[in-house]
């Protein structure tokens, strides 16, 4: 799916509008059933114990509020209480507003108007807030009673659901960087129309929104051919296989090899081995120091394994003219003949390669050493922002971040994998795939190792390096869902290499 800005999509409803054809009105009531239909869901999932919680709806005057409204009916119609706070402004609001308005009068369902901060102060608790105060049209910081208005809500009890995108926050990411004094509702969970924000892509700004559900309203399909896709979020059937037979060898499915570990850091080659043998490699090698040699060959017999000459850590790297695929840089090190050994190793690597942790803090200070450093052509990078700022410089935010990213991958000719909550694949065209799996279960240690298996998987199986690096960051994202789905509420990295087993 093309990921679009909140200019686009306000021509995209106009062009629904216009050739579905359907009014605005209607357009409307189809777009806050559909987000209701996720809302029933979770009350039923959430609230079974509390016949009826109190919902309050918060509403300006413009069409957001009118999907506000529609909410507020369908609530009626289900059997809850609801009450509707209309925060007034001017005399008359949007005609899709006043329309729906004037349905929930004739409803019967409680309005309240607030023009003034002492109405403020008389709104009582609730248990769940439902915000559609503003829409993603908003063009300044919120200011005056709407911010004192959303100040009120945030300091409240109860769960708090934005429709659409939280008040106050701006929906394109080159704006919301800006607001870091901005009063901004604070959702637990947002239903976005059709597609997410890109706000909502950037830790900054994607914490207003919470978990964020995307919402499809059946805009016209075809007013997405004439938009340029340099920004896409990524969909299941990036995780349809090659076609396999039974008459498959091992070695058809490739040779990987993971060049990793140091005294000390062996688990880190252990988890990426496992996990490239478990994503689908037929034939895994690990390239170890000496010392990892019996303990690697005991924990994992499935894997091969070389070792280098010296004791403690990697000097002398292979040649892997052999093999189909490389990972590199998990628990690696940094001694200075590790470095040096690299830098001369690099230079000559032609087949497909993904760096990773120590191997990307060898390439900045080689970055630095030598000005006319390169990488391999289409090699995947798999950096943290730490470990991408160490790289190329600091950076003051990541939107900043990811268009210096942009034009590194462009440099070098590489693939760059910004690991994040979304995390970003950023082609040597400058185009950007945005991750749509994955949770805060990953913020552990050894997941980047077990990235890094998966991605030389998806490389030694023949993928295409930009197609390897959205199935395995994809994937990676799913093991991580599944396990929360299990109940899962920490994990080690061990975890997602077992879970590979149902999912690859």
């Amino acid at each position: 799916m093309k990921i679009l800005s909140t200019a686009q999509i306000k021509e995209w409803d106009a062009y629904t509008i216009l050739h579905e054809p359907i009014s605005s009105l209607d357009l409307m009531e189809r777009a806050a059933s559909s987000a209701f239909a996720f809302f029933k869901d979770y009350l039923q999932t959430n609230f079974i114990n509390l016949d009826s919680p109190t919902i309050a709806v918060i509403c300006g005057q413009r069409n957001n509020a009118g999907d506000g409204l529609v909410f507020a009916k369908l609530l009626q119609q289900e059997g809850r209480e609801v009450q509707v706070y209309v925060l007034k402004l001017k005399n008359t609001g949007s005609q899709d507003f006043e329309a729906n308005l004037a349905r929930c009068n004739a409803s019967g369902i409680p309005v309240k108007f607030l023009e003034n901060e002492f109405d403020l102060l008389q709104i009582p608790d609730h248990y769940i807030w439902i915000d559609a105060l503003y829409g993603s049209g908003l063009s300044k910081n919120l200011q005056g009673l709407s911010a004192m208005l959303v100040q009120a809500i945030n300091a409240k009890n109860g769960v708090k659901i934005a429709i659409d995108i939280p008040s106050g926050l701006f929906g394109d990411i080159q704006e919301a960087i800006q607001q870091q004094d901005a009063i901004i509702f604070q959702s637990n969970i947002t239903y976005t129309f059709q597609q997410m924000k890109t706000s909502f892509l950037f830790p900054e700004t994607g914490g207003f929104a919470g978990e964020c559900k995307v919402v499809p309203i059946g805009l016209h399909p075809l007013y997405l051919k004439a938009i340029q896709d340099s920004w896409v979020w990524l969909e299941p059937n990036l995780l349809e296989h090659k076609p396999a037979s039974k008459f498959d060898f091992k070695w058809e499915k490739g040779h990987a090899i993971l060049i990793a570990g140091s005294y000390g850091k062996v688990g880190a080659a252990l988890l990426s081995s496992k996990a490239a043998l478990r994503a689908g490699s037929g034939l895994v090698t690990a390239y170890l120091p000496k010392v990892a040699y019996t303990i690697f060959q005991t924990a994992f017999p499935e894997a091969m394994v070389e070792t280098d000459e010296e004791l403690f850590e990697i000097r002398n790297f292979p040649d892997c003219s052999k093999y189909d695929a490389i990972g590199i840089g998990p628990g690696l090190g940094f001694h200075p003949y590790t470095v040096k050994g690299f830098g001369n190793w690099i230079k000559h690597i032609k087949i497909p390669i993904v760096i990773d942790a120590d191997g990307l803090n060898i390439c900045a200070e080689l970055l630095k050493m030598h000005p006319d450093f390169s990488f391999p052509l289409n090699c995947i990078l798999t950096p943290h922002h730490k470990e991408f700022d160490r790289l190329f410089g600091k950076c003051n935010n990541s939107f900043e971040r990811l268009n210096f990213a942009i034009e590194k991958a462009r440099q070098y000719n590489v693939i760059i994998v910004l690991k994040s909550a979304h995390t970003a694949i950023i082609g040597p065209q400058g185009n950007v795939f945005f991750n749509s799996t994955g949770n805060n279960l990953l913020a552990t240690a050894g997941s980047g190792d077990v990235l890094t298996g998966i991605v030389t998987a998806m490389l030694a199986k023949g993928f295409e390096p930009i197609e390897a690096a959205k199935k395995a960051v994809y994937l990676h994202g799913i093991l991580a869902d599944s396990l929360q789905a299990k109940g899962y509420k920490n994990m080690i990295a061990s975890d997602l290499v077992e879970e590979l087993k149902w999912h690859s």
